[in-house]
Parts: C-alpha cells; structure tokens; sequence
C-alpha cells in the first residue's frame, strides 16, 4: 500500500471516530480517539523496532507527517484557545494529540531498538554457539539448517509483531539477521571469533 494512501486511510479513520465521538455521552466523548490515539502510538512503536518491509511508511508517516501535523495541529489549538481565531474547532488540536501519540510512539521505539539489537545479538551469539558445536561433532561438516542441529530457528527481538527470523546460510557459512530494509548485521561463522558487521 502506498504512503499516501495510508496515510488518507488514517485521516479517514480519525474523522470517523471523531464524528463517533460527538455522539457519545460526555463522559465517553473522548474514548474512540484516545484508543486510536493509543493503537497509533503502539504501531508507531513497533515500525521504529522493525519497519516489517515498508520503511517508506516510516518515514513518510511517523517522521515527516505526525510532526508537521503536530506542529500545525498544535498551532491551530493554541491561537484558538488563546486568541480566539482564527477558530477552526477542536478537530485540528484533536488530530494534533492523536498524531503526538504516534510521534511519541515511533521515538520510544527508536530508543527501544538499541536494547533489541543487543538482546538480539545475544541470541544470535548462543546461535552461533549451537552451529559451530554441531559442526566440531560432526567432522568439521557444517549443517544445512539451523533445525539439524537439533534447535529451532528463533526469532529476534526485533519488534513485537512478527519480529524477523535469524537467517543461516551454509554455504558462507554465515548467520545474519536485518536491522531495517536492506540493511543487516552479519557474523561470519568460520572464525569462532568473529563479530557482526553491518552490511
């Protein structure tokens, strides 16, 4: 899917709940947006950990469109709490908090993605373990699939949603997992001793 058809989709929704919103009793008004706002903010989250092969939505979306609509959003809440015009209602400061939840997201994830590199490599380290004990057992022949040595594949941290699988190749031999879209950290298994590299 496009940027800018997601993009519209999520404008689409907003009105959707805002307009559901204004038909609720008061003390529920704000209910639909603010678990919009906090969904957004969760997936803005987990594209920062693991842009899940759409890095375009990304940047199109959590790094160029929440902050200009926060900060316009934002303008337009304040000159009309404040100065009183121009007075465009309470939609843009309404979609300026739900965009802030997504910004907020996508920075925390940011953060977040440091540890699950490290908590990955860690993994992938007890991996590399496996690999070269199943080939010192085996006469130096290295396995095909990380399953003949007798574990299952595990996945990184790499996000919470369908987090990227560790990928072993035989043939290098090498074990590597991806940072984001076309970008990963490879540790080449030959010398027991070797460290990932970014590739």
């Amino acid at each position: 899917m496009p940027t800018l058809v997601l993009a519209v989709l999520l404008l689409l929704v907003f009105a959707a709940l805002d307009a559901l919103g204004d038909r609720l009793p008061p003390r529920a008004r704000r209910l639909p947006l603010a678990l919009y706002a906090v969904a957004l903010g969760f997936l803005g989250m987990e594209w920062a950990r693991w842009d899940h092969g759409r890095p375009e939505w990304l940047r199109g979306i959590g790094w160029i469109g929440a902050p200009v609509v926060v900060i316009f959003g934002g303008a337009l809440w304040g000159v009309r709490k404040w100065y009183g015009w121009p007075d465009l209602g309470p939609v843009p400061g309404r979609l300026a908090g739900v965009a802030a939840a997504l910004l907020v997201g996508v920075l925390l994830g940011t953060r977040a993605k440091a540890s699950d590199v490290e908590t990955t490599l860690a993994r992938g380290d007890a991996v590399a373990h496996d690999v070269l004990a199943w080939r010192d057992a085996h006469g130096g022949r290295w396995p095909a699939s990380l399953e003949e040595t007798g574990r299952r594949a595990p996945s990184t941290l790499m996000g919470l949603l369908d987090p990227p699988a560790f990928r072993y190749e035989p043939d290098g031999p090498r074990l590597s997992f991806p940072l984001s879209t076309g970008r990963e950290l490879v540790r080449d298994l030959s010398p027991a001793d070797a460290k990932w590299k970014a590739r």
